[in-house]
């Protein structure tokens, strides 16, 4: 039977989900942290995986089926009663926090059960389907590209940060890195102090992109010319 780790699946959905918004950017530039936790410090302060987009967080623990521990459904039990005081954090939490739980199939390759993480640990079956982790790659893509209702940035980071203060653990002070690149493929990184940090002045944005885009711009002859030079040629008839 295929056996599944919680590490191979998450980097095919974020591999999956980069796919899914460069083909959908055309050419604009897209700043974006994903940070992924697991196994380090902020995996327990957290989750496995911190997603941040102009606009867009959202906050995703993986588990494979059969997992048997009870660490999950014990961080689960002591967020919702941290939430009994915060209500205004009820509606932020199912906007932002998920639980995905995957599981092998030899016809579709992997099954899923994605539900927010508020209400992923209820009485019933967790029903798994081959089309739950396109849906919901797809459905992220389009809150991060339609622009139409950004999310409050203020309500994500105090919900972080209960997050952080119900897992009982202390701050670790791990940073995170921005990816912001151009039009013209230029790449670069910003760095944020805290992990935890959503929002970039809109100044620095404008100065790390335009960074990235002189760069690039000043590499694109040379990278021209050694394509050229190292183009082979095909002489007719061979």
């Amino acid at each position: 039977m295929l056996k599944l780790y919680e590490n191979v699946v998450i980097g095919n959905v974020l591999y999956g989900l980069g796919y899914s918004i460069g083909g959908r950017l055309r050419g604009h530039p897209l700043p974006s942290a994903v940070n992924l936790l697991q196994q380090t410090p902020e995996d327990k302060r957290l989750g496995d995986v911190l997603l941040n987009f102009p606009g867009v967080v959202r906050l995703i623990e993986f588990k494979a089926e059969g997992n048997r521990s009870p660490k999950e459904r014990d961080r689960h039990a002591i967020l919702t009663q941290a939430l009994q005081a915060r209500s205004d954090m009820v509606e932020v939490s199912r906007q932002m926090h998920w639980y995905i739980e995957t599981a092998p199939s030899t016809s579709h390759a992997v099954l899923a059960y994605v539900e927010a993480y508020l209400n992923a640990f209820g009485p019933g079956e967790r029903l798994k389907t081959a089309e739950a982790l396109p849906k919901f790659i797809a459905k992220i893509t389009d809150c991060i590209l339609s622009g139409s209702s950004p999310e409050d940035a203020r309500a994500q980071r105090d919900y972080l940060d209960l997050v952080s203060v119900a897992s009982g653990t202390k701050a670790t002070g791990s940073g995170a890195l921005v990816l912001v690149g151009s039009s013209s493929g230029g790449l670069g990184f910003a760095a944020l102090q805290d992990i935890r940090e959503l929002n970039m002045m809109h100044d620095r944005w404008i100065e790390h992109h335009q960074k990235i885009g002189v760069l690039a711009l000043s590499h694109e002859p040379v990278l021209q010319r050694k394509l050229e030079r190292e183009a082979p040629s095909y002489e007719p008839g061979m």
